[in-house]
């Protein structure tokens, strides 16, 4: 099996096939980093959202700050090689251990990080350093979690609120429903937070949520879509909030609140890519 059809393979599949070719390329052309490095996939591969259009997305730390300079000189040239030979892969900036601890995974607040690398798959790591960082990142502490779902409901009702039904007034029907795609995915991130998955980004939305079980939801939404006048919009989102606010209530996760009170908080915690 060639590289190049990595994505007929399982994930463990592919973390081996991808360790043969770093050993008979990458390190073939560069020995020096024999060791010293510790590569992972993130991306589509570790989210199981891969398929024949897909590249495998690559990072690889090291600890060193002084090989900085030398270390992005060799992952530009080595895309330009990878590119030339039409090889599916994505190699990102190299980081170090300090610079992925403190720049992206800190305090909680990155949560594009965080899904990424608490779901990367190891490829090589030399001692572990990587593995060790990993393992303190599975999941949001509780009350950092109440806080990221009740800001992604408090933003939904906002947007409702605040946004759709004034450009509903105006008639202002691309603004409408680009509103109302935000809510969409502001409820649906909060409702796979309260599952126990990270959030993601409008392309996988209803795949995570379908793979959650999520049917009632994603029922709602794809009726919502298929809507073309603008009240009966208005009508198909408000039923999502209430359905929202209902799961997450019965859930424990918020509580029922007047709609002021969720136009006026403001949690300490959000959700990155949601804003």
């Amino acid at each position: 099996m060639t590289i190049q059809q990595f994505y007929k393979q399982t994930q463990p599949e592919i973390v081996d096939l991808f360790r043969s070719f770093l050993e008979d390329d990458m390190f073939t052309r560069y020995p020096q980093l024999r060791g010293k490095i510790s590569v992972v996939i993130t991306g589509s591969v570790p989210s199981g959202h891969y398929d024949e259009y897909s590249d495998i997305d690559t990072e690889f730390f090291y600890s060193n700050e002084k090989d900085r300079t030398a270390m992005n000189s060799l992952v530009k040239e080595y895309k330009k090689s990878l590119l030339a030979k039409k090889i599916p892969v994505q190699f990102h900036p190299a980081k170090t251990f300090v610079e992925l601890k403190k720049e992206h995974l800190a305090g909680w607040e990155h949560d594009d990080s965080l899904r990424e690398y608490s779901m990367a798959l190891v490829v090589l790591d030399p001692g572990n350093r990587f593995k060790k960082i990993q393992s303190t990142i599975a999941w949001y502490p509780k009350d950092i979690l109440r806080e990221k779902i009740q800001w992604l409901f408090a933003e939904a009702v906002f947007h409702f609120e605040d946004r759709f039904k004034i450009a509903v007034k105006r008639d202002t029907r691309l603004y409408s429903h680009s509103v109302e795609v935000h809510i969409i995915k502001l409820l649906g991130n909060a409702i796979l937070l309260s599952q126990g998955k990270y959030s993601v980004f409008e392309k996988h939305l209803l795949t995570e949520l379908s793979t959650a079980k999520e049917k009632v939801f994603c029922q709602k939404v794809e009726s919502l879509l298929g809507e073309v006048k603008l009240d009966s919009m208005e009508k198909g989102l408000k039923d999502l909030l209430s359905y929202t606010e209902k799961r997450l209530n019965k859930a424990g996760w918020i509580q029922k609140k007047p709609i002021g009170h969720w136009i006026t908080l403001r949690p300490k915690y959000r959700v990155e890519h949601c804003g």
